[in-house]
């Protein structure tokens, strides 16, 4: 920010002065001199902003009031540019994007002299993907900027993301044109880039023809470096221009670059037609590629998926004896999708079970990896006894193999033997102590067995520790999502054991006659240790989500950056995988988990507010038992911190909110921490999405809890229209069903909510009978025989309990294999 020849008055020389110092990030003597300004001059609109601005990024006791004062700036001088500069700032600062734009431009609007402000403003728009108003800008700053070619990529991109893209073309042949004689070798990259851009932009406009004709120009003068996207383009141009037949040729130049690339046999196939030709002219082409690439595994491998009975068993026989007579560990991996057709299954069998009987006996190495194979087979079917067996036979001979351990482990898990599998896993990751990654697997399987202290004690041996007693922190520092994502559920599971136990124990008062000091004692302490584990589960959880915002904060600098290095299509790619950033499998399994918590806390605000309170009477603890306490709660502090400066490592600021608790600052004021309403509301919007069945889920609980029952219809009516038989959809039409029904619900609610349910599920309405509607729902929705529909069962007998639903359970327990029966006992706790 420059301070131009905007001041005169003494006032004003103070304020470049306080600028100054802003800049050189002297904030504690850039508020000292606002200060002296403001006392003089109670109406200088700037002092109030920058002092705002100054505040924020201070340490200073009043950093809290810096909005306080941006507004007091604002309410004074909103048309002044410097006034709103400085806003846009602030905004952007706090990550507020959207207010920042909304700054930004208005300070243009308002004749600021600062060009830099077009910057940050496209920085803005395009982090909130505000296309539509994104190409003001950025061709703004190119008309102020125009000697860099950067800003004319960018002008590009910005018309690109519009889908204006004649005038995205003619931008960048424009700058083609200027600096066509001026290009030295360190531009070649840059201008490279900027041609495949080109080409792709001719190509999203719909022009394939042109697209290939000037991709054929860009071979010829070879100006192209990624030659191995130039022959992708190429061969996809070719297909869709109706030329199957010169495409097949580009495809034998890029196996031949790459010839472990499957998806080239599958394009080569479908250029030759042979995709759609007889079982005997497939393997033949593909007998003829193994010939040209013979170390290549894809030629090998494709033709067993689309052969069948001896033809199959044959080459089969060729493919896995091959491998493991050379031993390799990975066999069983490499003919996993062949388990898929079950008639495979026995064939797959008979091979490795006849060789592992005759031929390989005569080499122990050969025999190790081939029960190492059957091994898993017997697992992947399920066979767990047969499984362990095996494992055990293999170990006995090679008792070193740090891989058969780590089936062992496998195995065991599967049987819900969760502490021996984890001491089995162990003993794999003492076997190599180099080894991350069955450090990291170990990790996990204590984590599974609720052995937290265990997996952090294991972990840390690869983190770094200085100035800690374990990884921790770390581990939140490296972002190590899945650690994160399995101590949640760890402390989560933890917790609903200890609830389970203290409402048998605990939980009633006056449950115990004439309580004496040690049960009272007692009972303390676990009520600490209950409101300790659940508040831990939702830190971590907590966790996950701050990275994946970190995640989303992150591409901010790149909107600048990759213009400046020339990289415009790794840079939309960029853009496509942070619009899909929320929708990633771990994110949404954290956001399913912290979901069930936090509704867990607020269904039961009376119990989580007892729990949350100190209890009323006279512990008498003694002095030693005081000491005591507060030694092994500081202790538990630093083994459990995930921050440096975290204030409320247990989360408890957290459950005080949701549980509806006011929390009280030292002198008594009440203070709001957290808006649960606009978290929730925040994270449902998050993972809102047409075709994600665990974001509809999360979008549907969120809603159904704040009574906004229309947008629940809407989250069940959308998983219905991609998956009719979802285990969802039983729950969820139950539970709106009730809601229909209830008391307090408006009477015109329940009449959008009834014409809504009729759209898709007018039988199940007709039904009066609550037992015949849960045959229904068993019938339609709860047949498949896995977890999931296990859980929605639990769900619906939540909503409405009853013998048919206890039945399914009953019978899904029996399909389901020991893990996932321990699973569903944790979700059965209530």
């Amino acid at each position: 920010m420059t301070a131009a020849n905007l001041f005169a008055n003494k006032d004003d020389n103070h304020f470049r002065e306080a600028l100054r110092l802003y800049e050189a990030k002297q904030y504690k003597k850039t508020v000292k001199t606002l200060d002296g300004i403001l006392k003089r001059n109670p109406q200088h609109y700037e002092s109030f902003s920058l002092k705002g601005l100054a505040l924020y990024y201070s340490n200073l006791p009043e950093k809290g009031q810096a909005l306080e004062y941006i507004n007091k700036g604002i309410s004074k001088g909103s048309t002044d540019p410097v006034v709103c500069h400085i806003t846009g700032l602030y905004y952007r600062a706090v990550k507020n994007y959207k207010e920042a734009a909304k700054w930004y431009d208005a300070a243009m609007k308002n004749n600021s002299s600062n060009k830099g402000i077009l910057r940050d403003l496209s920085s803005c728009l395009t982090q909130i993907r505000d296309y539509k108003h994104l190409v003001t800008p950025r061709l703004g700053y190119l008309e102020d900027q125009p000697a860099y070619r950067a800003n004319w990529t960018a002008a590009a991109v910005a018309h690109y993301l519009n889908g204006q893209y004649k005038n995205a073309e003619n931008v960048l042949t424009k700058i083609e044109e200027l600096i066509s004689d001026h290009l030295a070798d360190a531009d070649m990259f840059e201008h490279s880039e900027c041609l495949l851009f080109k080409n792709r932009i001719i190509y999203a406009s719909g022009d394939v023809e042109r697209a290939y004709d000037h991709l054929l120009v860009l071979e010829k003068e070879g100006q192209v470096g990624d030659g191995l996207k130039l022959q992708e383009y190429k061969a996809q141009y070719l297909e869709e221009l109706g030329k199957p037949e010169q495409a097949s040729f580009v495809y034998r130049k890029l196996l031949q670059r790459n010839s472990d690339n499957v998806s080239y046999y599958y394009s080569l196939e479908r250029c030759l037609g042979t995709d759609k030709m007889s079982v005997s002219v497939r393997l033949a082409l593909y007998e003829k590629l193994s010939k040209f690439y013979p170390r290549a595994d894809p030629p090998q491998f494709i033709p067993l998926l689309f052969l069948k009975g001896e033809m199959f068993a044959k080459k089969a026989e060729q493919y896995i004896l091959g491998q493991l007579r050379r031993g390799v560990p990975a066999t069983f991996v490499n003919v996993k999708p062949l388990y898929k057709r079950k008639s495979n299954q026995e064939v797959l069998y008979k091979i490795v079970r006849k060789f592992y009987d005759g031929e390989s006996k005569e080499n122990p190495l050969t025999r190790c990896w081939t029960g190492y194979y059957l091994a898993q087979h017997y697992y992947r079917l399920r066979e767990y006894s047969k499984a362990l067996e095996m494992i055990e036979e293999v170990i006995c001979t090679t008792p070193t193999l740090v891989e058969l351990y780590i089936v062992k482990a496998r195995i065991f898990k599967r049987l819900n033997k969760l502490e021996l599998a984890a001491d089995t896993m162990d003993k794999a990751r003492r076997l190599d102590l180099q080894d991350r990654f069955v450090n990291c697997k170990a990790t996990k399987y204590f984590l599974r067995a609720d052995k937290v202290s265990k997996a952090v004690d294991t972990v840390s041996l690869f983190t770094r520790n200085e100035g800690t007693p374990n990884g921790v922190q770390d581990l939140h520092m490296m972002q190590c999502v899945w650690f994160l994502t399995e101590s949640a559920e760890a402390y989560f599971r933890l917790y609903k054991l200890d609830l389970k136990e203290w409402q048998e124990k605990y939980y009633k008062e006056g449950s115990e006659e004439n309580p004496d000091h040690i049960y009272l004692l007692a009972r303390e302490n676990f009520r600490k240790k209950l409101i300790r584990t659940l508040g831990l589960a939702i830190k971590r959880y907590r966790a996950v989500i701050k990275v994946f915002e970190e995640y989303e904060d992150d591409q901010f600098d790149f909107h600048h950056y990759s213009m400046r290095k020339g990289t415009p299509r790794t840079y939309l790619n960029m853009l496509h995988w942070e619009d899909e950033l929320y929708h990633q499998p771990l994110f949404l399994r954290s956001a399913v988990g912290i979901t069930k918590l936090y509704m867990e806390v607020l269904g039961h605000k009376d119990l989580y507010q007892k729990l949350l309170c100190a209890p009323d009477h006279n512990l008498n603890k003694t002095k030693k038992e005081k000491k005591d306490e507060v030694k092994k709660h500081e202790e538990l502090v630093e083994y459990s911190r995930g921050y440096a400066k975290d204030q409320d490592v247990f989360g408890e600021s957290t459950l005080k909110a949701y549980a509806g608790i006011p929390e009280k600052t030292k002198n008594g004021t009440v203070v709001d921490v957290i808006d649960t309403t606009a978290e929730l509301m925040k994270l449902a919007s998050r993972v809102d999405k047409e075709t994600s069945v665990d974001g509809l889920y999360v979008v549907f609980r969120v809603n159904q809890y704040l009574r906004k029952y229309v947008l629940g219809l809407q989250a069940l009516n959308r998983i219905y229209s991609f998956d009719r038989n979802n285990h969802n959809v039983g729950y969820m039409y139950l539970q709106l069903l009730k809601d229909m029904k209830g008391d307090d619900t408006q009477d015109a609610i329940k009449r959008i909510l009834q014409i809504g349910l009729k759209k898709n599920f007018a039988d199940l309405l007709e039904m009066d009978e609550d037992e015949s509607l849960a045959r229904k729902l068993v019938e339609n929705y709860f047949q498949k025989d896995n977890l999931n529909t296990a859980i929605s069962v639990v769900e619906a007998q939540r909503v409405e309990a009853s013998k048919v639903f206890e039945a399914r359970l009953m019978d899904l327990k029996e399909q389901l294999d020991p893990y996932s029966c321990g699973l569903l006992e944790y979700e059965q706790i209530n």
